[in-house]
């Protein structure tokens, strides 16, 4: 009797591995009661990662499927939003705590983050357009556009570049401010609010009016009494105050809009007519201003793109975040748009910063992303004939296996296919996945002490933001004296 007691856990754990081979072997695939059966690795944990298959059979027949159904409908997949939501941003820029006080042991179990000192590849002469206006900044303006996913969201990694440029080039002001944002709850660098009776077109909405979109991929078209306000913060020293204004605009009515600076009396100044992109230059008394508040006179009075705040000559990176974006929403600003606005703001330089929404549609898909953004760049090197572009590639991103969070296969591959793009187009490159350490480095970026990314193992926290941001510019300032 004794002895039966003993062998019925014996027995138990028989039958439950055998269970596990034959879900593992036999029924893989198999849909019972709507539940279809996956692949069990009883020795994923002890696998060394390049045995791990990554891609089953079934992943990749849904990754087809995916991409058949996209096709069928003709979806553009820049409109397509990502899943990430506002309140894990939000906690990626304003939540600055320290996760690991309560276990402050914790951290020494996690591999320390190793960065590395990646140089910028590719056409290295097409980067002569920037760095030669480098070399005459203190006489004139040099604007950096720096587009990208919700990787970039709140000007964190943004001001970073800007911060470091400004340092080593002179230049003061944020720069390019939409009109609207999504972000403005955790952007540090700007105190921004506006009424919510503006009516905003983006390449994340439809645009069934045609309504030009402007530099930033926005437009905004105000009812009677629609305002926006911007203030400046101490968050770094290049950004606590501005000596000018600008406001872009087109399709304006014979009409003046109210401004006021640091909350002051309401001034007006008047709107030009016509339907190509105009600037209206405001100066406050005094010299210098850190805040300025800008009010509509009449509906559909013009359509404003933003406002940029400046001071003096230098760099000025201005900051363009389209969440849930591929990149591809470039293909909804017309090119005529881009030509105008690069008269008027001298873009010497454009970083694109995307990639991570196009690994959520699988690899089958590189191959049409990568012809798409083929023609992105080319269209954008007409428009900015005299202006460098860098693509920077996608950077790690974990998925779990078994008990261990690895890089997600999809991303070396999507690296891959980014270096193939600039080739193709004859553009810059600089791997921000190389930069953060390469494979499974992600990790220790989640559990560093501070965390530099979330626990979503995508996204950077507010430190990490930091971080890259500092990374990008170093790379560029290398390239620049090696230029020189």
């Amino acid at each position: 009797m004794q002895e039966t007691q003993i062998n019925k856990p014996v027995l138990l754990i028989g039958l439950t591995i055998l269970f596990v081979i034959v879900l593992a072997h036999f029924l893989n695939g198999v849909t019972i009661f709507g539940y279809t059966v996956k692949p069990v690795d009883l020795f994923m944990d002890i696998k060394p990662d390049s045995l791990i298959n990554y891609n089953s059979s079934n992943e990749q027949n849904n990754n087809n499927k995916c991409s058949s159904f996209l096709k069928e409908l003709n979806l553009n997949k820049s409109s397509l939003t990502s899943s990430v939501s506002l309140d894990l941003l939000k906690k990626a820029f304003s939540d600055k705590r320290d996760n690991l006080d309560d276990n402050p042991g914790l951290a020494e179990e996690w591999t320390s983050p190793k960065f590395y000192n990646v140089p910028i590849t590719g056409n290295l002469d097409q980067m002569k357009f920037f760095f030669n206006a480098l070399k005459n900044s203190k006489n004139e303006k040099i604007r950096v556009a720096h587009y990208g996913d919700s990787g970039v969201e709140g000007d964190a990694i943004t001001a970073n570049i800007r911060q470091d440029l400004q340092q080593e080039f002179g230049g003061t002001g944020v720069g390019y401010l939409s009109i609207t944002s999504q972000d403005i709850t955790f952007r540090t660098t700007t105190k921004m609010s506006f009424s919510d009776n503006w009516q905003t077109i983006s390449v994340l909405t439809g645009n069934p009016q045609d309504i030009p979109l402007g530099i930033s991929g926005f437009v905004c078209i105000p009812q009677y009494g629609s305002w926006v306000k911007y203030a400046t913060t101490d968050w770094m020293p290049y950004l606590k105050s501005f000596e000018e204004a600008k406001i872009f605009y087109s399709n304006a009515k014979s009409s003046s809009i109210k401004y006021s600076f640091n909350g002051s009396g309401d001034q007006t100044a008047n709107l030009k007519p016509g339907n190509n992109v105009k600037e209206l230059t405001l100066k406050p008394k005094g010299g210098s201003a850190n805040s300025i508040k800008i009010t509509a006179t009449m509906a559909d009075q013009a359509y404003f793109y933003g406002v940029s705040l400046e001071s003096g000559n230098g760099v000025y990176v201005d900051n363009f975040p389209w969440r849930g974006n591929t990149g591809l929403g470039f293909q909804n600003i017309a090119e005529s748009s881009l030509r105008q606005f690069g008269k008027l703001m001298n873009y010497k330089l454009i970083i694109l910063s995307f990639g991570a929404n196009e690994t959520s549609f699988g690899s089958s898909e590189n191959t049409w992303y990568a012809n798409q953004m083929v023609k992105v760049i080319n269209n954008l090197k007409k428009a900015f004939p005299q202006t460098s572009i860098l693509i920077i590639g996608v950077g790690d991103r974990s998925i779990k296996r078994g008990m261990r969070f690895v890089t997600d296969p999809a991303i070396p591959q999507l690296l891959k296919v980014q270096q193939g793009i600039a080739a193709r187009t004859g553009v810059a490159f600089w791997s921000l996945f190389d930069a953060m350490g390469g494979y499974n480095s992600m990790e220790s970026w989640v559990h560093a002490n501070p965390p530099l990314a979330l626990m979503d193992y995508t996204h950077p926290s507010y430190q990490g933001a930091a971080k890259i941001g500092n990374m990008i510019a170093r790379a560029l300032i290398d390239a620049y004296n090696k230029f020189k």
